[in-house]
This record gives structure tokens, sequence and C-alpha cells, in this order.
């Protein structure tokens, strides 16, 4: 039976060092909605927190929620965290329902999804936007982002 080795196993076996971005201390960035709210349809919720470039952001984000609402999904995204300039709308999550009270797992996004490899090339802030329907007011949201940083 043949033994298949990981990208960080040949890194190794060649003389290099792994990236901190692959084999480190986890963080996480834990934000959550103002305590009053008049949430819309394709509003979009800062967490004005930054994530240093050569970053990855690992599976283990979720959302904790009240029921926003039949049909609300969210979408977690990363954008510049100076410019603000978008990077990825749904690098983390992409509409994920959000219409019952529960706590949801964040990782269907398109830099995490089916094993892609993503590091952010930029010092990023993590957003959410509020989609699929109009959400009920000052429904609390807790968002957990977990990622490894850099060195």
């Amino acid at each position: 039976m043949a033994e298949i080795l990981s990208r960080q196993k040949t890194t190794i076996a060649a003389g290099s060092k792994v990236l901190n971005s692959v084999h480190g201390t986890p963080k996480c960035l834990v934000f959550t909605s103002p305590a009053v709210a008049a949430w819309a349809q394709n509003d979009t919720f800062a967490s004005g927190l930054k994530v240093p470039a050569g970053s990855r952001f690992l599976n283990a984000c979720s959302v904790s929620h009240g029921a926003m609402a039949t049909s609300v999904t969210v979408d977690v995204g990363i954008r510049g965290f100076t410019s603000g300039t978008v990077i990825d709308v749904d690098g983390i999550a992409d509409a994920v329902s959000v219409a019952a009270a529960g706590r949801t797992a964040l990782n269907n996004g398109s830099l995490m999804v089916d094993g892609l490899d993503s590091v952010t090339t930029e010092d990023a802030e993590v957003y959410v936007t509020v989609e699929g329907a109009n959400p009920t007011d000052n429904i609390q949201m807790r968002f957990e982002i977990w990622y490894l940083p850099p060195g």
C-alpha cells in the first residue's frame, strides 16, 4: 500500500521549514452584534478587527445567533483592513442559514471549501453580509473566527 505525503512533509523532507500558517498557535477573533440593530437585507456588519497578512483561516469558525427570520443567511468575507477593498465577499462562509436560533459552522467559503489552501496576502478585516431576506431587528449574533497568524 502506497503512502501519500502531505505538502508539509515533502517540504520538511526537502530541508525547508513549514510556515507558521501551517503549524502554530491559533488565535480567535470574537465580535458581537450591537445591542440594538435595525437589520436589513444586504447590510454589512464590520468586525473592526485585523487579521495579519500571512494568516490562514481555520475550519473551526462559527456564529452563535438568535432566530434572524425565515430565509436569512450570512456571508462572511474579508476586505483590506486599511483600504476596505473587498478581497473575498464569502471567503469564510457562503449563504449560511441563520434563520433559526443556534450555533452554526462557518466553513464553506471560497477560501476554505474543498481543501483549498489560502493564506491572506494583506492585513484583512472580517465582515459579514446579511442576505436572503429582511432580518428581525435586534437579534443578536456572536462570531468566532479562528486563524493561524504568521510567526
